[in-house]
C-alpha cells in the first residue's frame, strides 16, 4: 500500500454495533483497530487489522501505535478515528480525495480554536488552531519531522499539542467540512462526569505549561487561586483531583481508571 491512506481507530468499551458499521465502510486492508483494554474480537472488525492492548493505554499510545504500523506499511497519510466517529461510504471516498489533493500536512473536517486568554479548546471554530482527533489526518513528514502524539496527557489535548507542535515546525493545517461525518465529543467518559472533569482541567494546566505563550501562562497562574475557587463553588470534584494531580506531577491514566 506504499503511498497511500491507512486509518486507524481508537477503541476503548465499544459499542460492538457502532464498531462494526464504521469499520464496514472503510478499506479493510488500510484498517487497524486499537483495542484499548482487550475487550474485541476480530469479528468485531470485520477484516480490519485488530492490535489488541492489555489496558486502557490512553488516545495518544493507542494513536502512536496504530500509526507505526501505518507507517511500517508505507503509509503516505494516517487518518485517526475515534470509535464512534460516524462515516458514510461516500464520506470516506470524499476524505480520500481531499487528501489527495494536499500538500503535507494535518487536514480533518472539524477545526478546532483556542481561547484567547486561557487557551481551553473552542470546538467547533472558525479559526483553525487545531484538527479534532475525532477524525485527523497526519502525513507521514509530519510524523517523521515531529514525531509523536505525547502521551502523559492520556485523554484530551492531545491533538491541540501535536497540531501546534506541527505549525511550528512550518506544517499548515487544514481543515474541509465533509457531509456524512459526524461525532459527538465526550461521549465515551460522559459530559461532566468526574472523569471528564479530572482530564480537562489536569491536562489544560499541563498543555499552558507546555505549548501557550508566556503572556498565557502569566494569566493562569495568577487566576490559580480563582481557577480553583471556581470548581468548589462548582463542586466540581472531578476537576479538582485533575488540578492537584497536576500540581504532583500526575499524568497518564487517573487513579482508578480512565
Amino acid at each position: 500500500m506504499k503511498g497511500g491512506i491507512f486509518f486507524v481507530v481508537i477503541a476503548f468499551q465499544s459499542d460492538v454495533e457502532e464498531l462494526h458499521k464504521l469499520s464496514s465502510v472503510l478499506p479493510s486492508l488500510f484498517t487497524v483497530v486499537i483495542d484499548n483494554g482487550q475487550t474485541l474480537t476480530q469479528g468485531d472488525v470485520g477484516e480490519a487489522t485488530l492490535l489488541s492492548q492489555s489496558q486502557n493505554v490512553g488516545y495518544g499510545a493507542a494513536a502512536n501505535i496504530g500509526m507505526r504500523h501505518a507507517l511500517a506499511y508505507g503509509a503516505q497519510w494516517v487518518v485517526i478515528l475515534n470509535q464512534d466517529t460516524v462515516f458514510t461510504r461516500t464520506a470516506v471516498e470524499e476524505l480520500q480525495k481531499q487528501l489527495g489533493k494536499l500538500e503535507p500536512c494535518i487536514a480533518g473536517p472539524v477545526a478546532g480554536g483556542l481561547d484567547f486568554k486561557r487557551w481551553t479548546t473552542v470546538l467547533p471554530s472558525k479559526k483553525t488552531q487545531y484538527i479534532t482527533g475525532s477524525c485527523i489526518a497526519v502525513h507521514q513528514k509530519v510524523i517523521k519531522k515531529i514525531g509523536y502524539f505525547y502521551e502523559p496527557y492520556f485523554l484530551y489535548y492531545e491533538e491541540a499539542d501535536y497540531c501546534i507542535r506541527a505549525k511550528r515546525a512550518g506544517f499548515m493545517l487544514r481543515a474541509f467540512p465533509i457531509e456524512g461525518i459526524t461525532h459527538e465529543e465526550s461521549v465515551s467518559l460522559g459530559r461532566g462526569s468526574a472523569a471528564h472533569q479530572y482530564y480537562l482541567a489536569r491536562n489544560h494546566l499541563h498543555f499552558v505549561s507546555r505549548m501557550a505563550p508566556s503572556r498565557v501562562r502569566t494569566y493562569e497562574w495568577l487566576r490559580f487561586p480563582l481557577t480553583i475557587s471556581e470548581h468548589i463553588i462548582r463542586h466540581e470534584w472531578g476537576a479538582l483531583a485533575g488540578v492537584g494531580d497536576f500540581v504532583l506531577r500526575r499524568f497518564g491514566p487517573r487513579k482508578g481508571g480512565a
